[in-house]
């Protein structure tokens, strides 16, 4: 019997093979027929991911696209499908089918504009450093509240309305946060996407360049996007500092997460560069 389509999901992807179909397995695993219009957009490809996305026994459609960009993925996905509400799944991040439908479902009942599951960090291939990073990361709550970080988001019709065709930016999920107030984004209760983290020290501080140069472009991007980033480093660092009085066991990592999320800005800084700071690491199955 086939489910009425209870939403889209719309997966840009570039390279990768590696870990398209893992994502696709979880996300479809126990799905009803019918019940997701799943859309993956190859986007710029010089691998086999479109192969391996039209997987037999994967109810989803492939695109296929020159360009190499995320954004111009968005923006043919738009033309392509018209179901809401949609969520924006990146290629290597696992959410369950169980979770996206949960997701879809609330944007429908609740009237909110946007909403995202809950994430965790899969740190266990890290190193020593990384998973103290993460350790203290996942107690920031002004982080983990918003729609940007987790690999992906949710938007109904009214929210995607809020904006026209998509922009060229950097971090995609940035711009869309920066759209929406507290009170028009639900974290779903749910099971929580699984992001794989940056293996080493390098991959992570190449991670938080390209975190501090898309936050510089969303602040100068527009009226309102600036007072929506409402967490710069200081408040977080003094949120973290209330935290290890109550749990001094915590000193450490909350150190090696300042440490990190310093040198990302210094390296930004120093650098300027324009170039895509891919994490290699995290795409590597296993």
């Amino acid at each position: 019997m086939t489910e009425h389509r209870r939403g889209s999901v719309v997966i840009p992807a570039h390279n990768e093979a590696a870990v398209i179909g893992r994502c696709l397995a979880a996300l479809l695993d126990g799905v009803p027929d019918g019940a997701l219009d799943v859309l993956v957009v190859c986007n710029g490809c010089t691998d086999d991911t479109a192969d391996a996305a039209r997987a037999p026994g994967l109810p989803v459609r492939v695109l296929e696209i020159g360009e190499a960009s995320k954004t111009a993925a968005l923006r043919v996905a738009d033309t392509v499908t018209p179901v809401f509400p949609r969520l924006y799944l990146d290629a290597d991040v696992v959410l369950s089918g169980k979770a996206a439908l949960t997701v879809l479902d609330r944007l429908t009942s609740s009237g909110m504009f946007a909403a995202r599951p809950p994430l965790a960090y899969d740190t266990a291939a890290c190193s020593r450093s990384v998973r103290r990073y993460y350790a203290a990361r996942v107690l920031v709550p002004g982080l983990l509240g918003r729609l940007w970080g987790a690999g992906v988001y949710g938007l109904s019709a009214s929210g995607r309305a809020r904006f026209d065709a998509w922009p060229d930016v950097v971090a995609d999920d940035l711009f869309v946060d920066s759209l929406f107030g507290d009170d028009e984004i639900e974290i779903v209760r749910t099971a929580p996407v699984l992001v794989s983290a940056p293996r080493t020290a390098r991959d992570l501080l190449a991670v938080l360049r390209r975190g501090a140069r898309a936050k510089t472009e969303t602040r100068q991007d527009g009226d309102g996007a600036a007072s929506r980033l409402r967490h710069p480093l200081s408040a977080t660092l003094r949120g973290l500092a209330g935290t290890v009085v109550r749990r001094p066991t915590m000193l450490l990592d909350i150190g090696v997460y300042a440490a990190f999320a310093l040198g990302g800005r210094v390296l930004r800084s120093v650098a300027g560069s324009s170039r895509w700071e891919r994490d290699a690491s995290s795409r590597i199955p296993g």
